[in-house]
């Protein structure tokens, strides 16, 4: 097309024509106008695809990331329902309860060794920061996600991970003061440490309702924060199903 043009051009030249030589070298530059914002449009295209096509592979690692968090916390509200059960029979016990011996020491283990972790996978999140949080094109899953990893996950996060750990290290405190121990052979780590458990030791010991308030104390207070993380993070995996869905 281009070598079309110069042909006419120049025969327009040598025939002395130059208003029509000037019109074609117009409609020449429109032409090559035309070519390069075409040129661009492609590329604008490619570049949105491209960014695109990020953005959905980071949402898929969020959304993977969730799944298991959701899984593992799920975990561990069970993990805190049974801890509370022990510490009712616990408590039973020290109002006058009878258990049977295995029930008592099971129970017993149960709260005196039961506690609980929370590790959030930050790193989708993290990458997605590193990058640029802009590379979510919709502004409220944007906002969304920013709010559920560095304010709601973290907040519960601290709570569990440094309260209740606090909590563990008063709790050991007191099985020490409360119960005799004996040492025994185990063939895993060479030797074992175990509390003798009564209910003599339990009725009468007066530090026990101390341990039982430390072990039992954050309980409903972590069932609540896990159940609040677990909701939060369902409602944000809705919303990033819903986006992946688009296309």
């Amino acid at each position: 097309m281009i070598k079309f043009f110069r042909s006419i051009r120049q025969r327009l030249l040598s025939e002395n024509r130059f208003s029509k030589y000037l019109l074609y070298a117009i409609g020449e530059i429109i032409l090559v106008v035309i070519g390069i914002l075409i040129a661009l449009q492609i590329n604008n295209w490619n570049q949105e695809r491209i960014n695109r096509d990020y953005e959905l592979t980071m949402l898929r690692e969020v959304k993977e990331a969730l799944d298991k968090d959701i899984y593992n916390m799920e975990g561990g509200l069970k993990a805190l329902e049974d801890l509370k059960q022990s510490v009712i029979v616990l408590t039973t016990v020290r109002n006058g309860s009878t258990y049977p011996q295995d029930s008592l020491a099971y129970h017993f283990n149960n709260v005196r060794q039961g506690g609980i972790a929370l590790v959030i996978n930050y790193s989708p999140y993290e990458s997605i920061k590193s990058t640029g949080l802009d590379k979510i094109s919709n502004s409220e899953l944007r906002n969304s996600i920013t709010n559920l990893y560095e304010v709601k996950l973290k907040a519960v996060e601290f709570w569990v991970n440094e309260f209740i750990r606090r909590k563990l290290y008063e709790k050991n405190d007191l099985v020490a003061s409360i119960f005799e121990k004996k040492i025994i052979p185990d063939t895993t780590d060479g030797i074992k440490v175990e509390y003798i458990i009564n209910h003599d030791v339990i009725r009468t010991n007066d530090q026990f309702d101390n341990f039982l308030v430390v072990s039992g104390g954050y309980i409903p207070i972590a069932i609540r924060n896990y159940n609040y993380a677990i909701e939060e993070m369902k409602s944000q995996l809705e919303e990033i199903v819903s986006e992946l869905e688009k296309n």
